[in-house]
């Protein structure tokens, strides 16, 4: 393909934005103790039988991710660009490092057989002590010995929090989406996080959202959880209350933080992002009066801040500065192209969450980057797929979903982060295909200023195909992963990951859970509501255990005689390890 074909429009960026101080007040968060649950609680727990029955393991499709929102590009000054930076060979698919381990993990037989109806797509959760795993995938939980033997069955994520699959008195149903999930090195303590919101027989949103977030009551990842509710729908807001979508997890040695995108549910039109701190010291005592404090709408350069991605502190990592420091991470793509900058933000003096009234300092600046773009959906290698083939359907594409910022690690005064970008063929020979955009970055933040600059950064993909969805993690010596699914024209959907060592990502993917046979989900046939390509994990993680290790999970297509699939889905999931 000629790049000369993909002008696009990027923003003009030769120089940091000077750091600026959010003229937003803080707001008070609304926390609200709901109880307690354990893994044996949620698997006694029999939800509406008579109602699950009826599922009887149909397709129900989870509410699609929602889009970001764009800035006309009359409304900004803008340059042209070729996007010459989005020129990318490819990186050799080698196999894995000699201290590499995997298994299969939760999968779409899994997810039914716990919820009495298959779903798409599989969004990712991974937390670790280093000998217990703990996998959240929508919409089911498991956990898993680090060596892969299952320690609970497949366990439903409404039965763990509690939420009723049959619907309230007023015909309003309760829906939960995208886990999340962390083992925090310093108090030992698991945490699980969801988003639960309510819909009409018709699939309206009704009444606002909320945020579960469950907290370990000690470091047994097998003992009780105390479940805590955070309103997120932002009533005072714009056209709220809105629909909290996608909420993002961070912590530091003070809080918990979250990011919720909110979209209103009479107009369905985005409002604002919605950065919540919760006090980490309330979450972990199970305290009826937990102290939180949240922000919004939060302009950044020509538009409004979108997906802003808390920071996980790699074990060992001091976020004490300032009284506290929490840093955060989003992208700028406003125009839905090509973009060469990122927001880094910070808040300051979150020792004060430790008290009945935050007061948190908010700072954004924006720095200068390579350039990244909205991907593109990605094939795959050619197969046999019994339901679209049963529907007369060509072989699906795989939705790559967009360039928001995915997970941000602090490892040292760092900052490590990704995201899913397009990509150009060098030959011109083919058309565009998604790789990963990495980001080093080196943040630096006072009570009254904030700056930060690219340490490193690069690109990873591969020759004829995609890589999609990266999750960074670093540990404290430096060493960290890269951790993605990955398709093509020679590769069914497959796992992969790249090593990262002294500032450098070796330039080879390692081929980790390999696909077997195409994705052949319900999610991308016309007959379920789909448009030729299937919907997959808005994200995959990474994670780093206590004493260093990296650990991985990622979608991919399983063998289908070892792990059956369903009549409408196929997808499964793999976790992974390199020491």
């Amino acid at each position: 393909m000629n790049t000369s074909r993909l002008l696009t429009w990027a923003i003009s960026a030769a120089f940091a934005i000077p750091p600026s101080l959010h003229a937003t007040q803080q707001k008070h968060i609304d926390v609200h103790k709901k109880g307690t649950t354990s893994m044996a609680q949620a698997r006694a727990l029999v939800e509406a039988p008579e109602t699950s029955a009826l599922y009887a393991m149909k397709p129900k499709a989870m509410r699609k991710q929602m889009p970001k929102p764009f800035v006309s590009k009359s409304r900004v000054e803008l340059n042209q660009a070729t996007s010459a930076g989005l020129v990318f060979g490819g990186f050799p698919i080698v196999a894995p490092d000699k201290t590499f381990s995997g298994f299969d993990a939760l999968d779409s037989t899994d997810s039914g057989e716990a919820n009495g109806f298959v779903v798409e797509p599989p969004d990712q959760g991974l937390a670790t002590n280093g000998e217990d795993i703990l996998e959240p995938v929508n919409l089911a939980l498991r956990v898993f010995t680090k060596t892969g033997a299952a320690l609970t069955p497949p366990v439903s994520l409404n039965a763990f929090f509690g939420v009723p699959t049959a619907p309230n008195k007023d015909g309003t149903t309760d829906q939960l989406s995208d886990p999340r999930a962390f083992y925090d090195w310093e108090s030992k303590r698991w945490f699980v996080t969801i988003l639960e919101y309510a819909t009409t027989p018709a699939g309206n949103l009704s009444g606002g959202s909320e945020v579960l977030v469950a907290v370990s009551d000690t470091s047994d990842v097998l003992g009780s959880f105390t479940v805590q509710s955070i309103d997120v729908s932002d009533a005072s807001f714009g056209q709220c209350p809105c629909l909290g979508d996608q909420p993002l997890l961070g912590l530091n040695k003070d809080g918990v933080y979250l990011n919720t995108n909110e979209y209103s549910n009479t107009t369905g039109f985005f409002q604002t992002a919605l950065l919540i701190a919760v006090s980490k010291r309330d979450l972990i005592a199970g305290s009826s009066s937990v102290s939180a404090a949240g922000f919004d709408g939060l302009p950044v350069a020509e538009g409004q801040a979108f997906s802003i991605q808390p920071s996980f502190p790699s074990p060992g990592t001091s976020t004490t500065e300032n009284r506290g420091t929490e840093y955060l991470v989003s992208s700028l793509d406003f125009t839905g192209t090509v973009d060469n900058r990122l927001a880094v933000w910070s808040l300051t003096n979150t020792q004060s969450l430790n008290g009945s009234v935050p007061n948190l300092n908010l700072q954004v600046t924006v720095i200068t980057t390579q350039e990244y773009g909205q991907p593109v959906p990605a094939v795959q290698r050619p197969g046999s797929y019994p339901l679209g083939q049963s529907l007369g359907e060509p072989e699906e594409a795989i939705d790559t979903g967009d360039d928001r910022l995915q997970q941000v690690f602090y490892s040292q005064g760092k900052l490590y982060t990704g995201l899913t970008t397009v990509l150009l063929e060098p030959k011109e020979t083919t058309g565009p295909r998604a790789g990963a955009a990495w980001f080093a970055i080196e943040p630096n933040a006072t009570f009254a200023s904030l700056s930060a600059k690219i340490w490193k950064q690069g690109l990873i993909g591969i020759d004829d195909g995609s890589v999609m969805y990266p999750a960074f993690a670093v540990n404290a010596a430096g060493d960290g992963v890269i951790a993605f699914s990955l398709t093509g024209q020679n590769y069914f959907p497959s796992t992969g990951y790249v090593d990262f060592s002294k500032g450098s990502v070796s330039p080879k993917v390692h081929l980790a859970g390999i696909g077997q046979t195409p994705d052949d989900g319900f999610s991308g046939y016309p007959e379920f509501g789909g448009g030729g390509v299937g919907r997959w994990g808005d994200y995959s993680a990474a994670m780093v255990s206590p004493n260093g290790d990296l650990w991985m999970a990622a979608e991919y297509i399983p063998n289908t005689f070892s792990r059956p699939r369903t009549k409408y889905t196929n997808w499964g999931t793999f976790i992974y390890q390199v020491h």
